[in-house]
């Protein structure tokens, strides 16, 4: 009985030593080989929430001229109305701001522009209205602002109120603004409603002409006089 023992310890040793001269024996890339063919649990993939980020990149603000007094300073601002056909020829519409609180300004598109100094991103500009792309709702209604009747458009996309456009008549013309903001919508809103009380018209400023060249006044000739000595 030891001796079956004995063999059965020493077939063991010899089967580990062959074992570990084989492995010492592998050249790298075989060993990598056989790394690859042994199966290997394989993780389930982890699924990664990827969102998409809505915010749209927002322009600088522009740079504001300094108001000429922190106190209301009434100013005027006045161009040719936004619905010409529907308007009295030879007029403008004319509405006043406060400059302490506002800045006439050419915004990025080249247009005049009301930008607000103290709440960003709010502004006025002229508009005739347009159409909209899908998914954008205006629902409109008829409000009297100083006295004076308006159609209030607020324009909507997807439940979030992107701006509001206020379409106005006043002596002979027919104009339309719009109202945009980012934030501070009802604070922006109430001072351009402020703005848009005093909407009059105006008669429509005229360039100066330029002056027309004249021509020299022509000269009358000269008679020649006949200096021949007479016989």
């Amino acid at each position: 009985m030891r001796l079956v023992l004995l063999v059965f310890v020493l077939l063991t040793c010899a089967a580990c030593s062959t074992g570990q001269k084989a492995l010492s024996s592998a050249q790298p890339g075989e060993i990598y080989l056989a790394a690859l063919e042994t199966p290997q649990a394989t993780p389930e993939p982890t699924a990664t929430a990827l969102v998409a980020s809505l915010t749209p990149t927002l322009l600088p603000t522009p740079e504001l001229p300094t108001p000429e007094s922190t106190l209301p300073l009434f100013e005027t601002w006045s161009s040719q109305p936004t619905y010409l056909e529907e308007s009295l020829p030879g007029l403008d519409f004319r509405v006043l701001y406060d400059s302490s609180r506002w800045a006439l300004i050419s915004n990025e598109s080249g247009m005049p522009a009301l930008v607000h100094r103290i709440i960003p991103y709010c502004q006025i500009v002229p508009t005739g209205g347009r159409g909209l792309p899908r998914g954008w709702v205006v629902e409109s209604t008829f409000r009297e602002i100083g006295g004076l009747q308006f159609e209030v458009a607020v324009a909507s996309q997807e439940g979030q109120i992107k701006f509001v456009n206020y379409f106005g008549r006043a002596n002979g013309i027919v104009t339309g603004f719009q109202v945009s903001f980012l934030e501070q919508m009802e604070d922006c809103l109430a001072d351009a409603e402020v703005i848009f009380a005093t909407l009059t018209s105006v008669p429509a400023a005229t360039p100066t002409p330029s002056p027309t060249p004249t021509s020299d006044a022509s000269t009358t000739p000269v008679p020649v006089l006949d200096l021949t000595p007479t016989p």
